[in-house]
């Protein structure tokens, strides 16, 4: 092996070399430019159970995080969360969460007329839109519906899915190549395999077997000149001929011994060129967590380049390595697991092990660094019947999401086996796992491009409302668009602004923070008095949506439990009808009186005016609109000729030395002239409004307002929206429900129902927000359910310095 000329490590935030501007600063270079253009958020969703009959309510705690930190990223606030139906291929229901610190609560009542089958949760930002949907977090589960059967998906037992994968992507002549491959079935179970390579002259070349969840490795040298062929058996049954990847004459490959040696990483690569002396360098990038944290070079002419890289450069997680040859192609590449172990243990303590049914139970959490440090964080915790809630066996949670699924292609099967164990044979069949699973979180073909493009969907830190005006034939104006914007945003909330349309037509309001159903009204006038314009409200943009015919690796009920959990559930459901016709009936027996409210115009902000005066015909022979309200309008005096009139609305004072109202036609802000050019026989009536009424209007409303509403402005026949007016509902963020935990010692008349009927519920306890104190501790407390049964509680969330935390416990429940 020829000597390597210069090798060298760099920390994930210092970009400086030693040697001048070359391929290595340029690859360094354009990373770092692509990362701070893009940088990289996670959504997490933690659910209360694997799967639901209809009519439950989901109960999920949201996380959003910083790729690059795995700390809580609070740069976007609202986060959308969609129920989809994967047979279907729709979207059922969407929400809005608020992001607080990057956490949010939120929950789901599943209708009672879903049909059963599979389902979907999936979140992301305004942000996340701008990557590949894959990258969007996705949590499938099964909804059960009582007396309605799942239909199982058919598909042939001989129909497997097999893949080769080179180490580094290729196979190469006469060099020493290591090949994985995984085998799995339609649903994206591995299933275990034995197989043979049979060479052109039929010869058995190498026999090779899986070792865990259908996958396995086996090192191969392809001698030049052959072709090859494979054969695999499963099940001791079936036998079939696969494809055996390509062998190149001519290339690179990559060779990473990354779970022996616990300081480094041993990293191997090679190519069968011939290059000559000062044709450029080899270049091996390492990056993780969209950071470069290694480089290293070698002249292009050496044929191979063997280094060993300090663990100690990289945080936990999916490491990639790529090597680029001296004209900056990517080569070869490789993902290793950094395990670091540096986790952050977290214990829960119950009082007792041993509980009596509906007995009130008290949970001690504390949080501890591996040094015994306490630590601050934030989690989620469930608490479940056992017996009704069954687990899938190391299921993902929020520690394999953020530090392994989120970084790599493709479902990842029993992703916890992976973190549960620090056996010599899990990390081996890690390593094999990151020979398996491609990378496409980053790609070095955006990377590298000269110009990167600017981001199409920006990050929101609020609700974002968009649209464009247009002319009713859809073509743009020349001139600016004047706009008014109304928003109703809640009983006591509404706002209003003005402003104009871009050269595109185009306008938007932005950070918009508001709860539940609003409404959005728009009015757009050109020049003075045009109104003849088109409005379109634009409706968010959702991701592109893929339907999933396949079950995503289901939980297999024995028949009598799946029974007993759907007649347990049926009872819950009925007991949370009762609730609701008890509180209803309780409803019906207030009589309510008051006042009818006059129906509001659609066009302005204000419900109420202070005076109003209705034009009748024999008022037209008035001059203009500003004469009819001489003498008509108590408290309104007009002075000064018929062309250039005063309005004083008596009362009003003004500390900026002027006592002109604000004016507004049809809702939109305009000048006292634009009003003497309106003809007094289009005026429908006028409002007058001052004091507490004008209030709405902030400073404007200062010196009073005067609002001439036109009959061309007013409601069509068929209920449509003025000319140049639009309105629209627009959605908030959704307010979280509070679960519902009896206190079965305190029994009220709102739970009259816990003493009429047995308590079931699978879920027992659902605590969104529970926070550690200074000594890393949090308390918590329930009561138990009827069932005799082991309760099992699990805890997800984030330790506040970064890293993400899971743990689990259990108790008895008997008589």
């Amino acid at each position: 092996m020829k000597k390597l000329l210069s090798i060298f490590a760099v920390a994930a935030t210092l970009f400086a070399f030693t040697f001048p501007v070359d391929l290595a600063d340029s690859i360094v270079s354009q990373f770092n430019k692509y990362a701070g253009a893009y940088p990289q958020e996670k959504a997490y969703l933690h659910l209360d159970k694997p799967y639901y009959t209809a009519g439950e309510t989901i109960w999920l705690k949201a996380y959003l995080i910083e790729a690059a930190t795995n700390v809580l990223d609070t740069a976007s606030i609202p986060l959308n969360v969609e129920l989809i139906d994967n047979q279907l291929g729709r979207v059922v229901e969407k929400k809005i969460l608020k992001l607080e610190g990057g956490m949010a609560a939120g929950d789901f009542e599943l209708s009672d007329s879903l049909h059963s089958g599979y389902y979907r949760l999936r979140a992301y930002t305004n942000w996340m839109k701008n990557f590949d949907e894959s990258l969007m977090f996705s949590k499938e589960f099964k909804v059960y519906k009582i007396g309605e059967e799942i239909l199982p998906v058919k598909f042939n037992a001989q129909e497997i899915d097999f893949q080769f994968f080179p180490e580094g992507g290729q196979i190469v002549e006469g060099l020493d190549n290591k090949i994985a491959f995984k085998a799995t079935d339609k649903v994206g179970n591995g299933i275990d395999v034995s197989g043979v390579i049979i060479s052109d002259k039929e010869d058995t070349v190498m026999v090779f077997g899986s070792e865990h969840l259908g996958m396995g490795v086996f090192n191969f040298k392809a001698v030049a000149g052959e072709t090859y062929r494979a054969k695999i058996k499963y099940r001791n049954i079936f036998e079939k001929e696969v494809p055996f990847p390509a062998i190149e004459k001519e290339g690179f490959i990559m060779g990473v011994e990354g779970f022996v040696d616990k300081k480094v990483i041993r990293l191997y690569v090679g190519h069968n060129y011939n290059k000559p002396k000062g044709s450029g360098d080899i270049v091996v990038v390492g990056q993780s967590q969209g950071r470069i944290c290694y480089v290293a070079r070698t002249p292009a002419h050496n044929k191979a380049m063997s280094v060993k890289i300090p663990r100690d450069k990289f945080p936990e997680g999916v490491a990639q390595f790529t090597a680029f040859d001296e004209t900056g192609r990517p080569r070869c590449e490789r993902l290793v697991y950094i395990y670091k172990e540096d986790y952050v243990n977290v214990s829960i303590t119950s009082d007792k092990r041993t509980y009596l049914p509906k007995e009130e139970v008290k949970l001690e959490i504390e949080a501890k660094d591996m040094d015994g440090e306490p630590v601050a964080g934030n989690f989620s915790v469930v608490v479940s019947d056992g017996k009704q809630v069954l687990m899938p066996a190391h299921d993902e949670n929020i520690m394999t999401y953020l530090l392994l699924s989120s970084d790599v292609k493709g479902k990842i099967e029993e992703p916890d086996y992976y973190f549960s164990q620090t056996k010599p044979e899990v990390r081996r069949h890690m390593d094999i796992l990151m020979l398996t699973q491609g990378w496409r979180r980053f790609k070095w073909e955006d990377i590298m491009k000269p110009t990167l493009p600017e981001p199409v969907f920006a990050l929101e830190r609020g609700i974002g409302i968009s649209g464009e005006i247009t002319r009713p034939s859809g073509k743009l104006f020349e001139k600016p668009v004047n706009i008014t914007f109304m928003l109703w945003l809640g009983e006591d909330d509404r706002q209003f602004g003005t402003g104009q349309a871009d050269a595109e037509g185009r306008f938007s309001l932005q950070n918009l923070d508001f709860t539940g159903t609003g409404k959005i009204l728009v009015q757009a006038v050109v020049g003075k008095l045009n109104r003849n314009t088109k409005i379109f409200i634009n409706r968010p943009m959702a991701p592109k949506l893929q339907r999933n015919l396949l079950p995503f690796n289901p939980i297999t009920f024995d028949e009598n439990d799946l029974a007993d959990y759907l007649k347990r559930t049926a009872d819950d459901l009925a007991i949370e009808k009762l609730l609701r016709e008890r509180r209803e009936r309780m409803l019906q027996e207030v009589t309510i009186k008051a006042k009818r409210e006059k129906e509001r115009e659609d066009r302005v902000l204000y419900s109420h005016a202070t005076n109003s005066l209705k034009i009748t015909p024999d008022m037209q022979v008035s001059g203009n609109v500003i004469d009819l309200l001489r003498g008509r309008v108590p408290g309104v005096q007009v002075l000064g000729s018929a062309s250039d009139p005063t309005v004083i609305i008596r009362g009003i004072s003004s500390m900026m030395g002027s006592t002109e109202p604000t004016y507004l036609l049809d809702g939109m802000m305009v000048d006292k002239m634009t009003l003497l050019s309106i003809p007094v026989f289009d005026v429908d009536k006028i409002d007058v409004l001052k004091g507490a009424d004008a209030a709405i209007y902030g400073s404007r409303g200062g010196n009073g307002v005067i609002s001439v509403l036109t009959k061309r402005g007013s409601p069509s026949n068929d209920g449509g929206p003025p000319q140049g007016i639009d309105v629209s509902d627009i959605y908030g963020y959704a307010v979280p429900k509070e679960f519902y935990s009896p206190n079965h010692a305190e029994a009220s008349m709102e739970d009259f129902t816990a003493n009429a009927r047995p308590d079931y519920r699978s879920t027992i306890h659902w605590a969104p927000i529970v926070k550690t104190n200074a000594k890393g501790k949090a308390k918590l407390s329930f009561f138990n359910t009827n069932a005799e049964t082991t309760v099992d509680i699990r805890l997800e969330g984030m330790a506040l310095a970064g890293m993400p935390v899971r743990a689990k416990s259990s108790y008895l429940v008997k008589r």
